[in-house]
């Protein structure tokens, strides 16, 4: 039985070549993206694989015969160096052209706005494209992404997408808070080619004449206008039109962020993510109405067309996410092989082609979590579907039917689950339930939505679908704020490391070759991957019992350190931040950490300092006496916040320390002037909100 398996393994992977390009590329990019080599590095490497496979050209057919591994093993090395040198070409900042090797603090910037202005309470805000670096009287051509931030006035509102700006001011890198457990929004944004961004206040910028808007692209904007539009016309404002928007094309900027959480907390935050279901509802909703058309070469060729402009269209419109992309590439590889080529191929090559076309063209998307996400769910699907509904028969249709529905949720859950536990650290208990009510409904929703846009232009039978896809929405809100307000909805605080959810996938291939494949030595990779979760659990828990540190997060405008002791913490700083968002920061740290707030054996508060275990840290929050004490005070770290009037050089007359920390309550001049005095005085300085939180392990 396992040599037929074997065979039967070995068989289906020479029909996948796309199966068999995936994974090199992706450990090529992987690679790539931990270890930042030289792209003179992979090129070598690239080389050598290349002149080993024409070195096999020209040797006899017997010893090529015999040493066919070795030249897969060259195949597979370049696709692998490949992933790598795109990665390294994708970065931007290897460009000669990129605008940060060019520009200078006395230089201008000339951008284009790539986006709609995105009003906040404080700015608007777009991200720019850099056309070029006006310096010395001339303009040299540059390239780059911008995260661009207005102060308010009536003038920036009405700018929009494809207006070209020049502008002054140096862009500051994108910086990270560096809060145990925090989100990484400079990786993130790394991640999408974005690396600096831009505070620009009245008078540093001005409009050229001009507006490099494309008609494609301003044809989209004014769609997706269209659609917002005829929505809070006949839907109106408020929950229920935001959910409308998001539903039909993915804008979420109306999202009520309380409603957004109840969807997380019951696991169907994908229902208000465009994604691939979306697509695939367009799709089928495609081919049925264009059932019509008779079977041939040239009405196939032009069902294509229409389909594929159909489909790309919405990506575009819908912002053409990780998700979306990844349904787009499929939809469009099977469209063209079946009703183009005529040829029918495997759903697994197909998916793999899509990975590798979206790979080749953007390689970060093999750390985004949407992309990783929705690849995962479709092959759980593919993988799960049929044995768990295989498991039960039903007689009747409709008990059929909800079995069905059940058995698509919980395959796409099975693989999803480790990535998902990585990512957002929680697991809702009644995702079933959830998708049972929201999936049908929302369903009903995105058709009605479709309606009620094809219907816009009839008043009266506009208002009555508006009037009844709000009534829907509010059901579907109604249910799962229910659900996520049950006892025991949500288990919260699982931060798994990255073996730990290697592990879990092999848990679950141990399991899948066990029960489905019926294989028994599958139940030793079911038991070895136990073993090795209950030893790195284990690992984790001992660390935690005897971590100590000091954490001076970075929030702007507070003061807030934690002393973890094992398993306590105590808090000292402005007491106020728990009452604002910035607290739930702190408590997410906290989870990451495994500390439960409680009196620290170690710790003692004297005035001004505090000693905890062996390290002493001086808080000064307001100006020095005038005269120095006759004998400095000896400390480990000094901590300036709120302000304090007060020079760097009277620090030195008054104590004897190793650290300058600067928190994140301060102003920004002030901590640039310190800085300053700092690096002149050779003092050694830290400014927590440049360089994101202080962690002092000890």
């Amino acid at each position: 039985m396992l040599f037929e398996s074997s065979l039967f393994v070995t068989a289906f992977w020479k029909r996948m070549p796309f199966l068999r390009l995936i994974a090199p590329l992706l450990v090529g990019i992987t690679v790539q993206l931990y270890l930042s080599l030289s792209l003179a590095w992979w090129m070598v490497l690239l080389t050598l694989a290349m002149s080993v496979l024409l070195l096999f050209r020209v040797l006899p057919l017997s010893v090529r015969f015999s040493g066919q591994y070795a030249a897969g093993l060259c195949w597979n090395t370049c696709v692998f160096c490949g992933g790598a040198i795109l990665l390294y070409m994708t970065d931007i900042r290897h460009q000669r052209d990129y605008f940060a090797n060019l520009s200078s603090d006395s230089s201008l910037l000339i951008l284009r706005i790539n986006a709609p202005l995105e009003e906040t309470s404080r700015s608007y805000k777009t991200t720019a494209v850099v056309k070029g670096v006006y310096k010395g009287h001339e303009v040299t051509p540059a390239r780059g992404i911008l995260l661009l931030s207005f102060s308010k006035d009536s003038i920036v509102s009405r700018y929009a997408y494809g207006d070209i700006l020049m502008v002054s001011g140096k862009p500051e890198l994108i910086k990270n808070s560096g809060n145990p457990g925090g989100f990484d929004y400079r990786q993130y944004c790394a991640y999408r080619g974005i690396y600096h961004q831009l505070y620009l206040k009245t008078g540093s910028y001005g409009l050229l004449p001009g507006n490099e808007a494309g008609i494609f692209q301003s044809f989209i904007f004014s769609a997706r206008n269209y659609c917002i539009s005829s929505i809070r016309k006949y839907i109106g404002n408020g929950p229920e039109a935001g959910m409308a928007e998001a539903l039909l094309i993915g804008y979420r900027r109306d999202l009520d962020q309380e409603l957004v959480q109840l969807y997380s907390n019951t696991g169907i935050v994908h229902i208000i993510a465009i994604s691939g279901m979306h697509l695939a509802l367009l799709y089928g909703t495609l081919l049925w109405l264009l059932k019509w058309l008779p079977s041939g070469k040239y009405t196939d060729a032009l069902k294509a067309v229409l389909v594929l402009i159909v489909l790309w269209g919405f990506t575009l419109l819908t912002g053409a996410s990780a998700s979306v992309l990844r349904s787009a590439v499929m939809f469009t590889c099977i469209t063209l092989g079946e009703l183009v080529l005529r040829r029918h191929s495997s759903i697994f090559n197909t998916l793999a082609a899509s990975a590798f076309v979206l790979l080749c063209s953007s390689p970060y998307l093999a750390v985004d979590a949407g992309f990783q996400l929705s690849y995962l769910a479709v092959l759980s699907i593919l993988l799960f579907y049929k044995p768990l509904y295989a498991w039960l028969d039903f007689n009747s249709k409709w008990q059929d039917t909800l079995w069905q529905l059940i058995s698509v949720s919980l395959a796409a859950q099975l693989l999803t689950l480790p990535v998902s536990l990585y990512y957002f650290h929680q697991f809702p208990n009644y995702f079933l339930l959830a998708n049972l009510i929201a999936v049908p409904l929302s369903t009903v929703i995105i058709y009605g939505e479709i309606m009620l846009l094809l219907l816009s232009p009839f008043g009266q039978l506009a208002g009555w679908l508006g009037w009844g896809l709000r009534w829907l929405i509010r059901l579907m809100n109604i249910c799962v704020e229910w659900l996520g307000k049950l006892p025991g909805a949500l288990i919260q605080h699982l931060y798994p490391n990255i073996l730990q959810t290697v592990c879990m996938y092999l848990l679950i291939g141990g399991v899948a070759i066990w029960v489905i494949i019926r294989w028994k030595p599958g139940i030793w990779l079911v038991m070895g991957s136990c073993m090795c979760m209950i030893v790195l659990q284990g690992i984790k828990l001992t660390n935690r019992l005897f971590q100590q540190q000091i954490v001076v997060y970075n929030i702007t405008a507070y003061t807030a350190i934690d002393f973890v002791s094992g398993g306590r913490v105590c808090f000292a700083g402005d007491d106020s931040v728990w009452l604002q968002p910035a607290g739930k920061q702190l408590q997410v740290s906290r989870s990451s950490l495994g500390v439960k707030a409680s009196v620290v054996a170690s710790f003692a508060k004297y005035g001004h300092y505090i000693q905890f275990g062996s390290k002493r840290i001086v808080i000064i929050d307001s100006a020095l006496p005038a005269s120095p004490p006759q004998e400095k005070f000896s400390t480990d770290y000094l901590l300036i916040t709120h302000n304090p009037r007060l020079e760097m050089r009277q620090l030195v007359d008054f104590y004897r320390f190793n650290t300058v920390i600067l928190a994140a309550s301060n102003s920004p001049g002030k901590i640039r002037k310190w800085k300053n005095d700092c690096y002149v005085l050779t003092l050694r300085c830290f400014s927590v909100p440049d360089q994101g939180a202080y962690v002092i392990n000890f």
